[in-house]
């Protein structure tokens, strides 16, 4: 506990001077070396000085063993994902904010502030407070310095600054700067990072890593978010028996673990891997497991209902995949989603077999939208291939490369 500045902090709140609350007790200037802390006082002095702000110093040490606990507490509950008690935590932390910056645990204790809020998904809190942080990096341990860097890798990950975050992250890793547990998270955003950038064997590789680190510590949530991402890029290096092995395990584990809330994602990537291995039925099968469990009004839902129009108009059954797509359009309307809206128009002009008049729909209203969306830069890509690949059907080559440059 920095005592001379706790000191300083209530003399000031009492509205004592420094005359005031030295008589009799040390000289001015002695009293300003010691608020200060730029000079060691007596345990005398120190204890008469707290006796006349009426502070007591055994509470003072209570009170910085207490905070150690409570931040020792809210890092644990971040890497477990306890979310609920993270949140009381949190609010236990806050009502002690006046007193932690006169303890050693200030900067950690403001650096897993910032991680808390990118994991509750307050990316302009995180911000602000790394902001803070980076003005008094200067101060820091060599611990606070590399978590800084991870932490500063997750927020540029969320902007989108994707080449800088692998930097920092691939730096933590290959130094092995952190405790075997950060590593282990460090391994599983960096796996997220490659496979954001669909460099699906590095991502298996950091993902095991992170899986094994999150086994030795019976850290089951992480497990699942783990084997999920797994799963999905097995899927995509079209490693299919692995990724099904996975699913199996994962609807077992939600099961066990009682996390139904996984479920709708778990189904609806399983209907994307029945979708690329041409096993259409199946891949409807899951994509209706998902929605069963969705409210109309998520996205996931949605993305599950595009996905199981798709795989029924793949399958030639038009009807079911007609049905699928108004149900769509309905349902986007209502809650104002633009691009389901269009995205659905499209399918449901193309499931009636006017392919013209749904080339010419995707040119003129769904490419000139997601265009301009950076969110639906995936969607763009393949939108602009389906009708490159119309264009060179139609032998109008030059329109094919345009929209492919």
């Amino acid at each position: 506990m920095k005592i001379g500045s706790l000191i300083k902090f209530h003399r000031t709140k009492q509205g004592l001077t420094q005359q005031t609350l030295a008589d009799g007790i040390c000289s001015v200037p002695h009293l300003s070396k010691i608020e200060n802390n730029s000079k060691e006082a007596n345990e005398e002095t120190i204890r008469l000085l707290l006796e006349r702000l009426n502070i007591d110093l055994q509470d003072v040490e209570k009170l910085e063993g207490e905070i150690k606990l409570l931040l020792r507490r809210f890092v644990d509950e971040m890497y477990y994902l306890e979310m609920d008690q993270l949140e009381k935590t949190y609010n236990e932390l806050i009502t002690k904010d006046e007193l932690i910056p006169f303890t050693d645990q200030l900067y950690l204790y403001e650096l897993y502030k910032a991680r808390y809020y990118l994991l509750i998904h307050k990316a302009d809190k995180a911000e602000k407070q790394l902001k803070w942080l980076t003005v008094h990096k200067q101060n820091f341990s060599q611990l606070e310095k590399h978590l800084h860097t991870y932490i500063s890798a997750l927020a540029l990950a969320i902007r989108g600054k994707v080449e800088d975050a692998e930097e920092q992250l691939s730096y933590l890793i290959e130094n092995a700067l952190m405790s075997p547990e950060m590593i282990g998270e460090i391994n599983y955003n960096f796996s997220v990072l490659k496979s954001s950038l669909n460099q699906y064997g590095p991502s298996i590789y950091y993902g095991k890593n992170a899986l094994q680190q999150f086994k030795e510590d019976f850290n089951f949530i992480r497990i699942v978010q783990v084997q999920m991402l797994l799963a999905v890029n097995y899927s995509r290096a079209l490693m299919f028996n692995e990724a099904l092995e996975i699913y199996q395990h994962l609807i077992r584990n939600t099961m066990l673990l009682n996390k139904k809330e996984y479920l709708p994602s778990i189904y609806h990537n399983m209907g994307d891997m029945y979708h690329m291995i041409d096993k259409y039925d199946m891949a409807g099968e899951y994509f209706s497991k998902a929605m069963e469990l969705l409210p109309k009004t998520s996205e996931l839902y949605l993305l599950s209902l595009h996905n199981k129009g798709i795989s029924e108009m793949e399958n030639k059954n038009y009807v079911k995949s007609k049905s699928s797509f108004e149900l769509l359009n309905s349902v986007s309307r209502q809650i104002q989603n633009t691009h389901y809206q269009l995205f659905s128009q499209f399918y449901l002009i193309k499931v009636s077999g006017k392919i013209d008049e749904a080339m010419k729909y995707l040119e003129t209203k769904i490419l000139p939208y997601t265009n301009k969306k950076t969110e639906l830069k995936e969607s763009h890509k393949h939108f602009s291939q389906l009708l490159a690949d119309y264009f060179k059907e139609k032998g109008q080559f030059d329109k094919a490369l345009h929209l492919l440059d």
